[in-house]
């Protein structure tokens, strides 16, 4: 993975444990550069997720502007996913506290990052509701604007047997980019669960002896912990990071353009994604493989060289 120009991305974040994992590779990557972070609500209330990623990023010694975004979804009940990544997002894996500084709304950091900035891509790795507000109250700074997400299932769930959590938890977001201007590339469920790190894969300090490069082995190791009793294995499902490799261009998922629509009722069928023929609608770039043992070392190889340079 050489050869790539720099390009600057926009995070939008719910971390949660591969979240952090995720927002660690894009640090860690040439290819990218963080411009700015903002949070929404999904594994975590939005207070913690928030507080997860200022404390992480002054962890890794980043002082990029931060957003708090949106605490519930636009239609829908509320939900989290405390019961796999704990009350705090981080199954109480040890981040070093901070003084706690203040942060701008999503929606004013999106402007300005997308608008007077002229950041042209969003990596999401949560629901969509701060896109989608943006979506409603300014769609001129979604033309053009690539939106790489993880989220979504063709081929079944992990919050119940249809859906995918990031597009249960606020499906009317997802709905609201399919109509918009944006770009979408999704990166779904039933491709990144196919990207499995197992504690084989792993060194006695896969990340160096920082404080950084341990609290990334804690993450991790905390990640393969909460998937072992449904995969009954040590084993992590590297979803988000998979979301920001997406965003480099490198050529590691192969892609088919579909049109799709998502259910937007609370009922069983909620969050859950449909294709339609083609021709019917605006296509999206649906990952449907994924080039895992490349992705896996390049993964392993830039925390590494992120842990062992902190």
């Amino acid at each position: 993975m050489t050869g790539a120009e720099t390009r600057p991305v926009h995070l939008d974040t719910d971390p949660g444990l591969d979240d952090l994992l995720a927002i660690a590779l894009a640090f860690a990557l040439p290819e990218l550069r963080v411009d700015a972070l903002t949070t929404v609500a999904g594994n975590a209330g939005i207070d913690r997720v928030t507080e997860n990623a200022q404390r992480f990023a002054a962890l890794a010694g980043r002082a990029l502007p931060i957003g708090r975004g949106a605490a519930a979804p636009l239609a829908l009940s509320p939900c989290d996913a405390a019961h796999f990544h704990g009350e705090d997002g981080r199954r109480g894996v040890s981040i070093p506290a901070l003084d706690r500084r203040p942060v701008e709304a999503a929606g004013s950091l999106l402007h300005s990052r997308l608008g007077q900035a002229g950041v042209r891509c969003v990596v999401a790795l949560g629901p969509l509701t701060n896109l989608a507000l943006l979506a409603r109250e300014q769609p001129s700074l979604l033309r053009g604007l690539e939106v790489v997400w993880m989220g979504g299932a063709l081929e079944g769930g992990n919050v119940t047997p249809v859906a995918e959590f990031n597009a249960y938890a606020d499906p009317l977001a997802l709905s609201m980019l399919l109509d918009s201007a944006a770009d979408l590339r999704v990166i779904p469920l039933e491709v990144t669960e196919t990207v499995v790190l197992r504690e084989a894969d792993l060194g006695a300090t896969p990340f160096g002896a920082s404080e950084l490069g341990r609290t990334l082995e804690a993450v991790l190791r905390a990640l393969m912990e909460a998937e072992q009793p449904l995969a009954g294995e040590l084993r992590a499902s590297l979803h988000d990071p998979c979301a920001v490799l997406a965003a480099t261009g490198h050529d590691l998922f192969r892609y088919e353009e579909k049109v799709i629509q998502i259910n937007v009722d609370e009922s069983s069928d909620r969050g859950r994604l449909s294709e339609l023929p083609s021709g019917s609608g605006r296509t999206v770039h649906y990952a449907v493989e994924a080039r895992v043992d490349e992705i896996k070392r390049v993964f392993l190889d830039r925390l590494r060289e992120l842990g062992e340079a902190a």
